[in-house]
């Protein structure tokens, strides 16, 4: 096998039943739109029965532009594997959310650690968060920044599903050093790219969440393909029968992956796709 099929330029492609594809870096390019390549290659999957499903660290709040903008209706993973949904159905198939004295318990390790960091919380309908943070997501959250967060721990009721950590004064791989250590056991931090620390409950992933999904639809590990390029999708390339890491993800995220494909900007997504229907 040549260099470029190793890499998987020369489309040595195995064909998958349910293809899980991240959102931010691998579906949508740079600028953060969803080319038309990859949108067509979406439509013929779902077409020939594939069953496509995002999975994505945002929660749905801010992911509504991905999913008018996709046109997919079917399984969606949101929150690094806490919330799992059937969009056309309007169907919560499964969620796992953070014990609230876990989050406190966090929050206190975490300002011990880091003084100087700020938080948001999401929850399962709402999101509560640190003046800062509006500037730091591709879109604008639905609520005005909080006063008080630990109010607004108290005050709302829904059960939360992440815990975000933002700092614009070290750099994300230090950042998540230090949640690392503040966390010690008591959740599972990544990064998607933006520049804050996700936390979800203990032990969840995206790969969780696509486990019980694919036990669900009475498939095996090797009926599954998985597509990503960050942190946050290292432990779903690693679990999937097929992992597909994006050329634009690091040397880390790429090394945990069977294939490498083109990258975001170059329709990478739709490179697997097409190659993937070829053999239909």
């Amino acid at each position: 096998m040549g260099a470029d099929e190793e890499r998987g330029f020369g489309l040595v492609i195995r064909p998958a039943r349910l293809l899980a594809v991240d959102i931010d870096g691998t579906m949508l390019r740079s600028d953060g739109s969803l080319s038309s390549r990859v949108l067509d290659a979406l439509a013929r999957a779902v077409d020939a029965g594939i069953h496509v499903v995002p999975a994505t660290g945002r929660p749905m709040a801010v992911a509504t532009d991905v999913v008018d903008a996709s046109g997919l209706d079917d399984f969606w993973i949101f929150a690094n594997g806490a919330i799992t949904r059937h969009l056309g159905r309007d169907e919560l198939i499964r969620a796992f959310w953070m014990d609230r004295v876990v989050v406190v318990e966090l929050l206190d390790r975490i300002r011990r650690r880091i003084p100087q960091a700020k938080f948001a919380v999401e929850f399962a309908t709402t999101m509560a968060y640190e003046a800062g943070f509006e500037t730091v997501v591709p879109n604008r959250p639905p609520v005005p920044p909080t006063v008080d967060l630990s109010a607004d721990l108290e005050r709302v009721s829904d059960p939360i599903q992440k815990l975000l950590v933002f700092d614009d004064s070290i750099d994300l791989g230090r950042l998540w050093d230090e949640v690392n250590a503040a966390a010690d056991g008591l959740s599972v931090p990544s990064y998607s790219g933006l520049p804050f620390v996700e936390l979800a409950p203990e032990r969840v992933t995206k790969a969780t969440a696509l486990e019980l999904l694919a036990s669900d639809l009475g498939l095996s590990v090797d009926d599954v393909g998985a597509v990503g390029d960050n942190h946050n999708d290292v432990a779903m390339l690693e679990w999937a029968g097929t992992g597909y890491a994006m050329g634009n993800a690091d040397v880390a995220v790429q090394a945990s992956a069977d294939v490498v494909l083109p990258s975001n900007d170059d329709d990478g997504l739709a490179v697997l796709i097409e190659a993937m229907l070829d053999q239909f």
